[in-house]
């Protein structure tokens, strides 16, 4: 997540004592910061690292779709295999049956009509021997087109999950090499990460309070329903700290990690990544946001890097960056708003 909201938290308290040094040292001649440079590094690294955080996320969660998609079709062709071994099976004893009887046919067995017509006692028993030998290959015909057809039938469903099978695999392959190399930049990131801690390390400690501040304690009334219960959740976790990747209630956040974690007190499943999350619900314009609306910032719909939800028309709880905690503050803190979506309701 960018950390534009640093910039409100962290000039107030460095600002004074910039100002000191500079004119102690050399009256007229502004000297470097380097509370500013820390803060400059935390806002520079931990906006790189949110976007392949991110990115990685919503690599993982294609990769388990498209591994999903496998296993599904790798199990139609077990299935349809059996069906078609056994419409194989079916089809070559009735066909053994038939040609059986084509056999004694021919031979000039009981059921030949020159059977009937020699041990028939009238020619009216032997036109009715000759309609039941008929009969029984019409009968027999007709059977052995339904096995013939159930082995089509399961050929090509087999063929076709086989076809599926391929087209999966393809696509797991792909998503594999996607992750592969998105995890190289993610060890990248993670140093990134360390170094933004080190840099928060370095400043002073009114600077660090008020980055650890939980904002806005105030209480907040929510729509009924999902929506209010989630926004209601969130809150909870205010002065949680921030934790790159993390999920768990009471331990640390990330933006996305906090979304997924609240919507789900409310029953709700969201995806993990900030991207994936802005997929479901409806589109809110600016003007019309209300409490419980989730919020997305980034350059593109593929590029969105932050996420929060909105706790009245003008305020967010939302787990900022690295060094501070979940908080409540103003969207008008934020830059790269992108848009709002609306789960429910």
């Amino acid at each position: 997540m960018v950390a534009n909201r640093l910039k409100h938290a962290v000039r107030g308290a460095v600002a004074l004592s910039a100002v000191s040094v500079a004119v102690s040292l050399n009256p007229g001649v502004a000297t470097a910061d380097p509370a500013q440079d820390a803060q400059k590094q935390v806002e520079q690294q931990t906006q790189q690292a949110d976007q392949i955080g991110q990115q990685y996320l919503a690599a993982k969660d294609d990769l388990a779709a498209k591994q999903a998609d496998l296993a599904n079709a790798t199990a139609d062709i077990d299935k349809y295999g059996k069906q078609l071994t056994e419409a194989q099976a079916k089809e070559e004893q009735f066909r053994g049956q038939v040609d059986q009887v084509a056999a004694a046919a021919f031979d000039g067995a009981q059921f030949t009509q020159l059977s009937a017509l020699l041990t028939g006692k009238s020619a009216q028993d032997f036109l009715d021997q000759s309609s039941a030998l008929e009969m029984l290959a019409k009968q027999n015909s007709s059977v052995l087109d339904t096995y013939q057809g159930a082995v089509k039938q399961a050929s090509d469903a087999k063929a076709k999950a086989s076809a599926a099978q391929k087209k999966a695999q393809d696509a797991t392959d792909a998503a594999q090499k996607i992750l592969a190399d998105l995890q190289t930049k993610q060890d990248a990131a993670t140093k990134a990460v360390n170094d933004a801690k080190a840099a928060v390390a370095k400043l002073s400690a009114a600077a660090k309070q008020s980055l650890g501040a939980a904002g806005n304690m105030g209480t907040f009334i929510g729509p009924a329903g999902a929506a209010g219960t989630a926004m209601q959740a969130a809150l909870s976790q205010r002065g949680v700290p921030y934790q790159w990747g993390g999920e768990r209630a009471g331990s640390g956040f990330d933006c996305s990690g906090l979304m997924q974690w609240a919507w789900a007190q409310a029953g709700i499943s969201i995806p993990r990544s900030a991207a994936a999350q802005y997929g479901p619900g409806k589109s809110v314009p600016r003007s019309a946001l209300q409490a419980g609306d989730v919020v997305f910032f980034g350059s593109t719909a593929s590029n969105i890097y932050h996420v929060g939800m909105m706790v009245s028309p003008t305020e967010m709880v939302h787990a900022p960056t690295e060094g501070e905690t979940v908080k409540v503050v103003s969207l008008s803190v934020m830059s790269d708003y992108f848009g709002a979506k609306r789960y429910v309701g």
